[in-house]
């Protein structure tokens, strides 16, 4: 008689719960640069382009972060990671109309091979869609 009870206090709040999931997807790109290259080509600039556009027509852009790694031990790192935030903020510029881009480079120690290759070669943007001023992200095309 207990798990009946049990069941059915259960089932009751699945049923009568109005919680609707969220999720905002497509909110992060991550450019993999090859060793020491501080450009990427074309088709990964337009690739990246279409998505920035794509995110501020759909919902709006609050602002942007752009980031990237360098070796705390190795001072070329430090110089091609800020190259390569030059460059992609070219390429940001023209799209970005009044919104806030910030640019880091972080220092990194490394940890493995694997590792350091990853994030030393690697340079992640992430948005901030408008929907999070006004609280209004899962309704809409966002949803």
């Amino acid at each position: 008689m207990n798990a009946i009870k049990y069941l059915a206090i259960a089932l009751f709040f699945f049923v009568s719960s109005p919680v609707i999931a969220c999720k905002l997807s497509g909110l992060e790109q991550f450019i993999e640069f090859k060793e020491r290259e501080t450009t990427i080509g074309k088709s990964t600039a337009r690739s990246v382009a279409l998505w920035f556009i794509e995110r501020r027509d759909i919902g709006g852009i609050s602002s942007v972060l752009v980031f990237t790694h360098y070796d705390v031990n190795d001072i070329n790192t430090k110089n091609i990671s800020a190259e390569r935030l030059r460059n992609i903020s070219k390429l940001l510029a023209p799209l970005v109309g009044d919104v806030n881009i910030e640019f880091i480079n972080w220092p990194k120690k490394p940890k493995s091979k694997a590792a350091e290759k990853y994030y030393f070669n690697t340079l992640g943007i992430s948005i901030q869609p408008k929907c999070m001023e006004t609280d209004s992200c899962c309704g809409g095309n966002m949803r």
